[in-house]
C-alpha cells in the first residue's frame, strides 16, 4: 500500500530529521510545494513512517512538506507530483488504486 502523510514542518526540516538516525523515523519520499520529490530511502527498505510496524513493512510512505492547517502549503504542483509518484509506485508493485491501498495517515499512525 501507499501511505500519505504531512510532515507538520518544512521540507528542509523533514529531510534533516529523516537523515538523522537518532530521529528513528523516515519516509520513502518527501514532496515539496514546487513538486520536487526527494527519495529518502529505497522503496524495498522499511521506512518507519506509519507508527505501526505492520503498515511500515508493507507500504511506501510519501510525506508532503507543510502543515495540515495551512492550505497554502499544498499546491497544484505538489498534488500533481504526488499523484504521478503514487501512480508509478502502484503500477510497479501492482497495488490497487483505491482507498484501501492508498491511505492518508493522521498524526500518530494510519487512518
Amino acid at each position: 500500500m501507499v501511505v500519505i502523510h504531512v510532515t507538520q514542518g518544512s521540507f528542509d526540516s523533514a529531510v534533516k530529521a529523516f537523515q538523522d538516525p537518532a530521529h528513528k523515523a523516515a519516509s520513502h519520499y518527501i514532496v515539496r510545494k514546487d513538486g520536487h520529490i526527494a527519495q529518502m530511502i529505497r522503496e524495498l527498505d522499511v521506512a518507519y513512517h506509519a507508527g505501526n510496524r505492520d503498515y511500515n513493512e508493507r507500504s511506501v510512505g510519501i510525506e508532503h512538506a507543510g502543515f495540515v492547517d495551512r492550505p497554502q502549503d499544498f499546491t497544484d504542483e505538489m498534488y500533481e507530483a504526488s499523484a504521478r509518484l503514487t501512480a508509478r509506485i502502484c503500477a510497479r508493485y501492482d497495488i490497487p488504486v483505491d482507498r484501501e491501498h492508498i491511505i492518508a495517515s493522521a498524526p500518530g499512525g494510519p487512518g
